[in-house]
C-alpha cells in the first residue's frame, strides 16, 4: 500500500504541505529534474521559455495528455539546494519550494507547496506524491509510466486532509 510521505503543517501565510523524500541520486541530478525542461519533462510536464528573461511556462502531463500552461515565477533560487517559485496552474497561483541536503550518501529533498485559503490539501498532497514518485522513478531509471494515479487517490487523501496540529 501507497505511504504519504509528507502531510499538512501550520507556517507563516497559513498552512503548506511538506513531502520530505530520500534519494539516492547526486544533488545536481535532482536539482536538474526539477529546474530543467529536460529533467520536468521526464517525470511531470512540459517547461517552455526563457530563464534568463524570467518568461517561463509549465504545463503538467498526466497519461500523455497536457494540462493548460501557466506562467512560472522564479522568487529564490541558489543552485542545487534551495528554489521558491509561484507557478499560475488552472487551479490558481501555487507557491512552491525545494530544498536539498545532503546525509552521508543520501539526498533529502523537501518539497513545499504553500496552500491558498481555497486549495483542498487531500486532493493536491496525493497529486504531489504521484508527481514525486515519478520523479524518484525516473532517478532510479525506470519507467515513470508504472506509476498509478489510482494508488495516490484517493489513497492518500485522509492523509493530506487532516488539520495541521
Amino acid at each position: 500500500m501507497t505511504q504519504a510521505h509528507g502531510g499538512v503543517e501550520l507556517s507563516p501565510t497559513g498552512r503548506r504541505i511538506v513531502i520530505e523524500l530520500d534519494a539516492q541520486s547526486g544533488v545536481r541530478e535532482i536539482w536538474d529534474v526539477f529546474t530543467t525542461a529536460e529533467g520536468l519533462r521526464s517525470w511531470a510536464g512540459i517547461l517552455r521559455g526563457n530563464a534568463e528573461s524570467g518568461d517561463l511556462r509549465f504545463a503538467f502531463l498526466k497519461e500523455g495528455l497536457e494540462s493548460a500552461a501557466g506562467s512560472v515565477r522564479v522568487h529564490r533560487c541558489r543552485p542545487p539546494y534551495k528554489f521558491r517559485l509561484t507557478a499560475d496552474t488552472e487551479q490558481g497561483a501555487w507557491d512552491l519550494g525545494l530544498d536539498l541536503s545532503s546525509r552521508t550518501g543520501t539526498k533529502k529533498i523537501t518539497f513545499i507547496h504553500e496552500l491558498g485559503a481555497s486549495d483542498d490539501p487531500g486532493i493536491i498532497g496525493p497529486g504531489w506524491e504521484y508527481f514525486l514518485q515519478r520523479m524518484l522513478v525516473h532517478l532510479q531509471g525506470g519507467d515513470v509510466d508504472s506509476v498509478n494515479w489510482d494508488d495516490y487517490y484517493p489513497a492518500l487523501a485522509a492523509a493530506y486532509a487532516k488539520a495541521p496540529e
